[in-house]
């Protein structure tokens, strides 16, 4: 396989992109005595790897709480401390990347199967910021499908039900295995395509009262500040308290 120079330097743009929003994230949101919530994805590694650095330039005494076990073994590999929602039920903060943002500012998360964990800590944070490169923001609620963990037992049964609300649901299958993906929680993912418009609110709603569903990736207002990065900077696009003001 052959790679065009184009394409190397759309993706040293891509990375150089995820670098600034997590770079901005750590540098300007990150605090002496901190819990951290941390998400899971490529943006969220160059999130840890500027925590890291962060911590060790102004010895920072700080606790991360990782998503998923990427990114658990992530810090490992930093030496940053970790805990679990076990012993730290609140987060001071939440970072984490999003699969896309809409132009108001409804994120679809679950690309990388942690859906679940990643919803529960951003809504047990005091302040969920998000950080993704250009290429995210902003997008049509449809052009991703939404992600759902479900119970393995009811794959069959949850077809039907997604069907009434207009989505089609596919099983998710990874590389290096066979069979579907499955969670960290030892659930199945799967991604539901919709053809046609739906309210976040409502579909988030809908999905996870079908029996079965445990979380589905629709998350419509849960970001308290948006961090989308660019080649060479960052902006923040929307901020909760000051109505998008960056």
């Amino acid at each position: 396989m052959s790679f065009r120079a184009s394409d190397v330097v759309m993706t040293e743009k891509i990375d150089n992109s995820k670098i600034n929003a997590a770079v901005r994230a750590a540098k300007e949101f990150i605090y002496d005595d901190f819990t951290v919530g941390i998400g899971t994805g490529s943006t969220v590694k160059y999130f840890i790897q500027a925590l890291s650095e962060l911590v060790n330039k102004d010895e920072l005494d700080i606790l991360c709480i990782p998503s998923s076990l990427e990114s658990q073994i992530e810090l490992a590999k930093v030496g940053l401390p970790t805990g679990s929602l076990i012993e730290e039920s609140e987060l001071d903060i939440y970072v984490d990347g999003a699969d896309i943002i809409t132009k108001d500012f409804v994120l679809i998360k679950g690309g990388g199967g942690a859906l679940t964990m990643e919803k529960i800590m951003a809504r047990a944070s005091q302040e969920f910021i998000v950080i993704a490169d250009h290429s995210k923001f902003p997008l049509e609620l449809n052009s991703f499908p939404v992600p759902i963990e479900v119970l393995p037992q009811t794959i069959n049964t949850i077809i039907k039900p997604i069907f009434d609300l207009g989505g089609d649901f596919k099983l998710r299958y990874g590389t290096g295995k066979i069979g579907p993906v499955i969670s960290d929680n030892g659930n199945v993912i799967g991604d539901v395509h919709f053809k046609d418009a739906y309210d976040p609110r409502m579909m988030e709603k809908q999905l996870t009262l079908i029996p079965g569903v445990v979380e589905n990736g629709i998350f419509p207002d849960d970001a308290d500040r948006i961090i989308i990065g660019h080649s060479t900077s960052s902006d923040i696009v929307f901020t909760r308290s000051e109505k998008g003001e960056s």
